[in-house]
């Protein structure tokens, strides 16, 4: 069910062949947008189902989330960008929230979200404070604030400092899109590693929501690690461009 009345965020969750993983997301999601609506903030679930294999499918039209404001999104790009970027243009949040269909989050990560983009403004791209690992590998860390002490430029040469989940205008994502990679046809990888570089490029500034947690689920099979298995690199980015010289210059 869906309306064609504005919402405040629309939480955009890609979905490929996540099978039961899918529903234990989906409750901690739902956890996230009815603690949002209790703070008076209006939702909707875009659900971007790419190539899905059918237990992923049965368990999401099966899951209640889905008996709510939710659209629905079939495509076969195959590809992770492409996938976010069909969910984008259907959105009608004034924000969009990008979620995996694999992870969870703390409660309050939509709500706090929220109220922290209107302290930070439109330029801001928000990230979970605190990233705890589990599964195949299990580790914790805090991100990186861009505002803070710890962010340096040449650092995202050789690592990306922030997960895929963010949070910004809806605006900023259809102005900033994600990049087409398929590493295995193109010999490019990492896409979110590469919008978080394009998005500075342009003059956003990635900052984080003190009081957060985002939970990534490690396997010992995923994107990253096939990706890296590959040999693939990160594709150019107008972040690293060097301009050309000035005619006084030469």
């Amino acid at each position: 069910m869906n309306t064609n009345e504005p919402v405040d965020v629309s939480l955009l969750i890609t979905f490929h062949s996540e099978g039961a993983l899918a529903h234990a997301t989906l409750n901690s999601v739902e956890r996230c947008r009815q603690y949002a609506e209790s703070a008076g903030i209006t939702t909707e679930y875009v659900c971007v189902l790419d190539a899905i294999d059918d237990e992923t499918r049965e368990v999401l039209m099966a899951h209640p989330a889905l008996a709510g404001n939710v659209q629905i999104v079939e495509v076969t790009h195959c590809d992770l960008g492409a996938s976010r970027n069909s969910g984008i243009q259907v959105a009608r949040g004034t924000a969009i929230a990008i979620l995996d269909g694999d992870d969870y989050f703390s409660t309050n990560w939509i709500e706090r979200a929220w109220f922290s983009l209107k302290e930070y403004g439109d330029k801001a791209i928000l990230h979970p404070e605190f990233v705890v690992n589990f599964g195949a590998h299990a580790a914790y860390c805090w991100q990186v604030d861009q505002a803070g002490q710890y962010y340096e430029k040449d650092g995202l040469l050789v690592n990306n400092f922030w997960t895929s989940w963010t949070f910004a205008k809806r605006s900023l994502y259809l102005a900033c899109p994600y990049s087409v990679t398929r590493p295995l046809q193109t010999g490019f990888g990492y896409e979110d590693w590469h919008w978080n570089c394009e998005s500075i490029a342009a003059g956003y500034e990635h900052r984080l929501v003190w009081g957060t947690v985002g939970f990534y689920r490690r396997k010992k099979t995923s994107l990253v690690t096939s990706t890296s298995a590959s040999g693939a690199i990160l594709p150019p980015t107008h972040l690293y461009a060097r301009k050309a010289p000035s005619k006084d210059a030469q």
